[in-house]
């Protein structure tokens, strides 16, 4: 898989670098995080045809790869975007997996009518993405009602649906939930980066089973793989941000009646953030080259690469926040945002040591 850049997708770089610049810079970014839930421009950005970017053009998409999902991702990162982007991703792999005629009209109404999905998995108790849910689905007619806990839904508040997962008699099943429907009590909140999430209980919840068994632990598999590169790019984008605005700060702050960028220990410490962006980089090309391999090839790959997002998204938004000062840590300043989302991302849906684990189960 060829992974460098060609002409359309260097012009999808840099059209979503200067729509994100104009439209969602910092000042428009905290004006969004204030008050009610905000899809984030999604009306704009479906006009822009992002949800399809990476979706095939049969099902309503623009019938890009992998590669156009991680450049809309790591622009969003460096804007530090909040919306339903990356949840809906997750939920359209798992859909395209699952495959059937309800599954391909979800993903159809997400490539050409921005339908926004959200993933409801985790519950209380839980530490990551691989956990098994204990909330139970049982036949009812001809669908099936659902009672148990979710937690940490993100984007749920902006959502148009929900696909929750629960056990059932032959293992789990990946169900489609209207977020306000009867059954169903939800309370939103905002997590430290600012973004939107929710918390859901579940009594009896109407739901439509979309594929259960061993085809929805696979969907479940493919959404991973690609909830790891969003993060993943996302993370590049998120510590770019954090470089170019330290690299800015330290070239106008004097200190002992010098610039701080004449100093060699700050040189040093921009240079140290560089390297370690430029290893997250290549871990992150790594993960997408096995976009077409085996499910083992890209389940390591794809953890691998969740652990060192978060690790390197942590170090170089802390870097950039020490450079800072004691300024970094006023929500005036855009360095603050950025740590605080390296360090949400590095905990989302499991944290590092969560998936090291993970990692080293698929050595033995």
């Amino acid at each position: 898989m060829d992974l460098r850049p060609n002409e359309q997708q260097s012009m999808l770089r840099d059209s979503a670098r200067r729509f994100l610049g104009e439209a969602y810079d910092f000042d428009a970014r905290r004006k969004d995080i204030v008050g009610n839930p905000s899809p984030g421009l999604w009306k704009v950005v479906t006009d822009l045809g992002w949800p399809g970017a990476a979706l095939p053009e049969d099902a309503g998409g623009l019938g890009g790869s992998v590669v156009e999902y991680a450049i809309l991702m790591e622009e969003m990162g460096r804007s530090l975007y909040v919306g339903p982007f990356l949840s809906t991703a997750i939920c359209a792999a798992a859909l395209r997996s699952a495959e059937g005629p309800r599954a391909s009209e979800l993903v159809a109404q997400i490539a050409s009518n921005g339908a926004k999905v959200a993933l409801a998995h985790g519950e209380p108790g839980g530490r990551g993405f691989f956990d098994r849910p204990t909330a139970v689905a049982r036949g009812d007619g001809d669908g099936y009602r659902i009672s148990g806990r979710k937690r940490l839904v993100h984007d749920l508040a902006a959502a148009d649906f929900a696909l929750v997962t629960a056990a059932i008699a032959d293992g789990v099943g990946l169900f489609l939930v209207t977020p306000d429907i009867s059954g169903l009590a939800r309370r939103d909140y905002r997590a430290i980066d600012n973004g939107q999430a929710s918390d859901l209980e579940l009594d009896g919840t109407p739901a439509e089973l979309i594929v259960a068994g061993d085809a929805a632990q696979r969907a479940l598999d493919d959404g991973f793989y690609w909830l790891s590169i969003g993060l993943g790019a996302e993370a590049v984008g998120i510590a770019e941000g954090a470089l170019s605005h330290t690299s800015d700060y330290v070239g106008v702050r004097r200190q002992f009646g010098r610039m701080l960028s004449d100093f060699q220990v700050i040189q040093h410490r921009l240079a140290d953030m560089f390297v370690e962006i430029e290893q997250l980089k290549s871990s992150l090309l790594g993960a997408m080259s096995t976009h077409g391999g085996g499910p083992l090839e890209r389940m390591r790959a794809a953890l691998g690469l969740k652990v060192l997002a978060g690790q390197v998204a942590a170090k170089v938004c802390g870097d950039g926040l020490h450079l800072h000062g004691g300024m970094g840590m006023t929500d005036e300043m855009p360095i603050s945002h950025f740590y605080r989302r390296a360090r949400v991302l590095e905990a989302q849906y499991g944290n590092s040591d969560y998936f090291l684990a993970a990692y080293a189960r698929l050595l033995d």
